[in-house]
């Protein structure tokens, strides 16, 4: 009898699990095609109810989260995630980024190395645990994890990532000189994105508006003709 009964609910719990999955694929689908973040969520959202173990899912929706600032749900979707695919060192490395922004920086370490043992060459991972450990105030570990970083790295968003890391750490032990070099390195290597996105983390208000303008024609004239500058003194 019970050998029976474990033959109907198979008979009817395969079809219904076949179906559900091949709806939440459509819902799926529909987010990669949405162009709206918003409705993409909504998609993705969808999807899992139908399909709990939809992990690209979890990893879209995550990734969505992350650029909305949403670091829990950031966190809980890679949680998801990871545990459906626990090979995946991106996966572990993007967890990792939601401690971090979080503030929760032990558990951003500790994700680090989880990312860094499924990936040893992992460098996002190893740069980004740099900055944890700063943001911990481990400043030897900091310099150390960005320092390797810098010798790894071959994604430049991720090389310059590195070099700020480091100027940071370098700023807030007062060598300015090594602050300012790491800068421009940074500056050199991606200058598309980088000046607005981490040099007013590491620049004072008053620097920014000191530098302004010029700073970024110069930059420009820099990477444009080959010119070579030294770093600014503080009252130039």
């Amino acid at each position: 009898m019970k050998r029976l009964f474990v033959c109907l609910l198979t008979v009817v719990w395969l079809p219904t699990s076949a179906a559900l999955a091949k709806e939440a694929a459509v819902y799926f689908d529909l987010a990669s095609k949405s162009s709206s973040a918003n409705k993409k969520i909504e998609y993705y959202c969808k999807a899992l109810e139908l399909d709990p173990n939809l992990a690209s899912a979890y990893a879209k929706r995550g990734i969505l989260f992350y650029f909305q600032g949403k670091y829990q749900k950031v966190i809980e979707d890679f949680e998801n995630y990871t545990r459906l695919r626990p090979d995946d060192g991106e996966g572990y490395r993007m967890l990792g980024m939601g401690y971090l922004y979080l503030g929760t920086y032990d558990a951003a370490i500790a994700t680090f190395n989880q990312a860094l043992k499924v990936d040893p060459n992992l460098t996002s991972a190893l740069c980004y645990r740099a900055e944890a450990y700063r943001r911990s105030g481990q400043n030897e570990k900091a310099i150390s994890d960005s320092t390797e970083a810098i010798q790894l790295a071959r994604d430049l968003r991720i090389l310059a990532d590195a070099y700020i890391t480091r100027a940071k750490v370098y700023r807030e032990l007062g060598l300015q000189d090594k602050a300012y070099a790491d800068v421009r390195a940074a500056l050199l290597k991606d200058p598309r994105t980088y000046f607005y996105r981490h040099i007013s983390a590491y620049a004072s208000l008053e620097e920014m508006r000191t530098a302004g303008l010029i700073g970024i024609i110069v930059l420009a004239l820099v990477l444009i003709l080959g010119l070579k500058f030294k770093a600014p003194k503080k009252d130039e």
